[in-house]
């Protein structure tokens, strides 16, 4: 399995302070690399051309199925060669939605039925209130993580944490997390380093809990 490393891009976001280090509530948190958790139990959206990326990230620290439904088109663009260096893609269980209303239906019912520890939701818009409410009551229930796709804009939200993640000039990600309900923001380079060493992370402002 490959593996990762992280170093301080060349800016910050002023906005954004180094966080101490706390714990996730409820069923814990996946390590994604250094200090950053993403709470299990919760809701997190994903912005930016390197969305998809961290979500596999973000799989390769679970075990078991992974429900990812989106419409036909995105989904078919989900290919085995893409994720292979992440996970193991037999683990995918793919459902599709002819619209927004089905996606998030899906993605709701696949976070009630216990059947799989990580569910994806990948949508235009991202979710507004009402409908991230309901996708975290749902997560809460079982514990499973939680990730929407946002391809565009943001709405106001109930989800506990929302990244921004674009691919680095001359290589890697820049991944961001601009809200953190019970924590603070951050934003760190990340890279493969291509060896069976665990991840090293030197964190630029963490979020704490994310």
């Amino acid at each position: 399995k490959k593996n990762m490393s992280v170093r301080a891009p060349h800016t910050l976001y002023p906005a954004m302070q180094p966080a101490d280090t706390c714990h996730p509530a409820g069923y814990g948190g996946v390590s994604l690399f250094g200090p950053v958790l993403l709470s299990r139990g919760r809701v997190h959206e994903l912005l930016g051309d390197s969305a998809v990326m961290f979500a596999a990230l973000a799989v390769s620290r679970l075990k078991g199925p992974v429900i990812w439904a989106g419409l036909p088109e995105a989904v078919r663009t989900v290919a085995p060669t893409g994720v292979q260096s992440f996970f193991d893609p037999a683990r995918l269980i793919l459902a599709t939605g002819v619209n927004r209303t089905e996606i998030l239906w899906a993605a709701e019912q696949a976070l009630r039925a216990r059947c799989a520890p990580c569910v994806i939701a990948e949508i235009q818009d991202g979710p507004d209130l009402k409908e991230s409410r309901r996708l975290q009551i749902a997560a809460e229930e079982y514990g499973a993580l939680g990730l929407i796709l946002v391809h565009r804009a943001p709405q106001t939200s109930a989800a506990e944490t929302r990244w921004h993640c674009q691919a680095a000039p001359g290589g890697g990600w820049d991944w961001a997390c601009i809200k953190n309900r019970r924590g603070r923001g951050g934003r760190w380079h990340v890279t493969w380093a291509g060896n069976d060493d665990a991840p090293c992370a030197v964190p630029l402002v963490s979020a704490a809990s994310a």
